[in-house]
């Protein structure tokens, strides 16, 4: 309980001043409040807020981070790098097969894309870097089973044209629980 010196005392070893404001339990703040040593603070006073109790921001403080969460929520979030091609540069020929890297790494987390409505994984690989994978026809399967923890290991394979002429970017790919058992292999 919040309570205001009034006049110098100690308690339990701690020496308070006339004119703090300072929290004490309960039924040591009411003794001190019986017998004149402290009384019940007015309205917008206050205790200190020691460092190893709080952040000790200041209401100014406060109102900027309030600002800038309230500006970030405006802005789009920023994801790592993606990591599968787009069908455009694949068809090109800008991208092949060989141009992209296998990618091995845990699924940090699920989530659609905003702007594109989108499904994709964000996976952390083993050297700590990130990437984005979006979810594509050849890999929905993929989408429905990963979690975050698991493991996945994906390769680009290509373009490919389905038996009715439909052309679409492929992959293999292997899934794992957090645990290392197998979830799913194509």
């Amino acid at each position: 309980m919040e309570v205001k010196i009034k006049e110098r005392f100690e308690h339990e070893g701690d020496e308070f001043e006339e004119g703090e404001v300072v929290d004490l339990p309960p039924d040591a703040a009411e003794r001190a409040i019986e017998r004149g040593f402290a009384e019940e603070p007015e309205e917008g006073e206050i205790s200190p807020i020691d460092s190893d109790e709080g952040s000790g921001e200041t209401e100014e403080n406060e109102e900027t981070i309030w600002s800038e969460m309230e500006e970030s929520l405006d802005e789009e979030p920023e994801l790592p790098e993606r990591w599968n091609p787009s069908r455009d540069d694949v068809k090109s020929g800008e991208v092949s097969p060989e141009d992209v890297d296998d990618l091995f790494g845990v699924v940090k987390r699920l989530d659609v894309h905003r702007k594109y409505d989108t499904p994709m994984a964000v996976v952390e690989t083993p050297g700590g870097d990130e990437a984005t994978v979006f979810r594509q026809k050849a890999i929905e399967d993929l989408f429905e089973e990963m979690q975050p923890g698991d493991r996945v290991a994906i390769r680009f394979l290509g373009l490919e044209k389905s038996s009715n002429g439909y052309e679409y970017l492929n992959y293999r790919y292997e899934l794992r629980g957090a645990d290392g058992e197998k979830k799913l292999s194509r």
